[in-house]
């Protein structure tokens, strides 16, 4: 917990240095791929996710962000946060409801898009417990894509 902790805090310094413009709200359907290490008798098991997310800017770089939708093998996810985006790099922490997680994502600016990448603990992880709240998994490892939808299809390319 205190290694994602520190990482998010130097994302946020390296992310102070790029250079920042003004953001609007914007809304996205997200795919995401990725192993998660587990403890119940594999190494490393295959995931995936279909979201629909929405970031709101509450100020000229900070914004909230949470998303829900499905994924394999858990059936259903959603998760909330908070972050920081510069002109074509951003990053953002915070909890994984189900699953439960805490994350550290960053993200890269495309012309119709944004790619991510996350590394995401579960608090759970030293639970004496075969599935519960995270699944069975102690860390997930993911890279994934967000199309731009509706009104911030507009706003938000080049």
């Amino acid at each position: 917990m205190k290694k994602i902790m520190l990482l998010t805090t130097i994302l946020v310094c390296l992310a102070q240095g790029v250079s920042a413009q003004t953001n609007a709200d914007r809304t996205y359907l997200e795919i995401n791929g990725g192993l998660a290490q587990t403890f119940v008798g594999f190494d490393y098991f295959p995931g995936v996710s279909f979201l629909i997310g929405k970031q709101k800017f509450i100020a000229p770089q900070t914004f909230l962000e949470y998303q829900v939708g499905l994924a394999l093998p858990s059936v259903a996810t959603a998760k909330i946060g908070i972050g920081y985006q510069g002109e074509n790099i951003g990053i953002s922490t915070g909890v994984r409801i189900f699953p439960s997680y805490v994350y550290g994502q960053i993200h890269a600016k495309t012309n119709k898009g944004q790619v991510s990448f996350s590394f995401e603990k579960s608090p759970f992880s030293n639970a004496n417990f075969e599935i519960g709240p995270s699944f069975g998994t102690s860390h997930i490892f993911t890279i994934g894509y967000q199309w731009h939808i509706g009104k911030s299809r507009a706003l938000n390319r080049g």
